[in-house]
């Protein structure tokens, strides 16, 4: 599926988070993670690399030798010093040097608060204490916020690219659904997903949970588990399955899983489904502008409890999404965002049950007046073989 996007304005992207650096007072800001390098290179930057932003508006990239060619044709107007061997910290330290910064204040990918995932390319704590060497006069402080800042409301051009990734999620969902049969591996739907993902355009498999995620059976209900691997088990009668997918168009994601029922549940599976349905209705709902994530987190928290499913689902209901599924607004308890027009997330919903089976929601979808918005056209429900 070839699809034409509205351009995105890189320069502007670039000087918006310029404008998040000096506000905050920081002087710099050095961006290690992937999502980050895509947002402001619009190239897929899979290697170390980092992107140095100034409050003064200048914007360079750093990265690895063997891959600037192609992201230098493949990027906008990006300009890149490269660096070869472990020599990454030093050519970070030499160009804020030669932009007269060796002393200034510099934001780095340090942490995400109140985040248990680690998002891929946040600074490992050799580099961290490499900088603090190289740098010794410099202030060196997290500054992932000050692209956060930036990335949390999406533009239109960016809701038009996660509408794309999130249509070629129900490619992906339907021809995974068509495959579960009877005695067919989890790796055979896996293999199913990723070629109708590929055939319509997807660019890179999210790979950091392995992949497309299959899991069917007993492998559905580990407790307070995320994780399904395909594997080569065989899915049988009466089984939840757990479809979970990742396409990228346009370096944008589409964090996807919405749960299938192989066969006809049981009583207690059926109250499962019931109390799960209720919960994605209740989030679905009351992600509206001005509500503090935390209370919207409460209400999906208080449906589990009132089923006496408490102890089986997850305190947590997702995370954002855009050119980086490891983003704000982390949808928890310890959340300190509010809930804005056009932020879009993967709305989450999580039931295990161990020995009777779980489902999972990852459904992106845009927060607007009325509640979340669906991306995807598949409903946010079980869906029954």
């Amino acid at each position: 599926m070839q699809a034409s996007f509205t351009p995105i304005d890189f320069q502007a992207r670039r000087g918006n988070v310029a404008a998040s650096v000096k506000a905050a007072g920081f002087d710099a800001y050095v961006g290690t993670r992937q999502g980050g390098l895509h947002y402001l290179s619009g190239a897929f930057m899979p290697w170390r690399g980092a992107v140095i932003v100034t409050a003064n508006g200048d914007c360079e990239f750093v990265y690895w030798a063997w891959d600037t060619s192609r992201v230098r044709q493949e990027g906008h107007d990006v300009k890149i010093t490269p660096f070869t061997f472990s020599d990454f910290t030093k050519t970070i330290a030499a160009k804020l040097k030669e932009l007269g910064l060796e002393k200034g204040r510099i934001g780095i990918d340090l942490a995400h608060p109140g985040a248990a995932q680690v998002a891929p390319g946040m600074i490992c704590a050799n580099e961290y204490l490499e900088l603090k060497e190289l740098l010794p006069a410099a202030d060196i402080a997290n500054g992932v916020d000050l692209l956060d800042n930036v990335m949390l409301i999406k533009e239109p051009a960016e809701l038009e690219r996660l509408r794309a990734a999130a249509l070629v999620a129900d490619i992906g969902f339907n021809a995974g659904r068509e495959a579960i049969r009877t005695g067919v591996t989890e790796n055979h739907v896996a293999g199913a997903i990723e070629q109708a993902i590929r055939d319509n355009g997807s660019t890179w498999a999210w790979a950091l949970t392995g992949g497309t995620e299959v899991g069917s059976g007993v492998r559905t209900g580990y407790l307070h588990g995320v994780t399904q691997q395909a594997t080569d088990k065989l899915i049988q009668d009466n089984e939840f399955v757990i479809l979970d997918l990742h396409p990228m168009i346009d370096l944008y994601l589409a964090d996807s899983s919405i749960p299938v029922f192989h066969g006809k549940p049981s009583a207690i599976q059926q109250k499962m489904i019931d109390c799960w349905e209720e919960v994605v209705e209740t989030m679905m709902k009351n992600l509206k502008p001005g509500r503090p994530i935390p209370e919207v987190v409460q209400q999906g928290i208080d449906v589990f409890e009132k089923w006496g499913l408490k102890d089986y689902c997850l305190p947590t209901f997702g995370h954002g999404l855009g050119t980086c599924a490891r983003t704000r607004p982390f949808i928890n308890l310890r959340s300190t965002d509010i809930a804005q027009v056009n932020m879009v997330v993967a709305l989450g919903t999580h039931l295990y049950m161990p020995e009777v089976g779980g489902m999972r929601l990852e459904f992106p979808a845009v927060v607007t007046e009325s509640g979340a918005e669906a991306l995807m056209k598949t409903p946010p429900k079980v869906h029954f073989n």
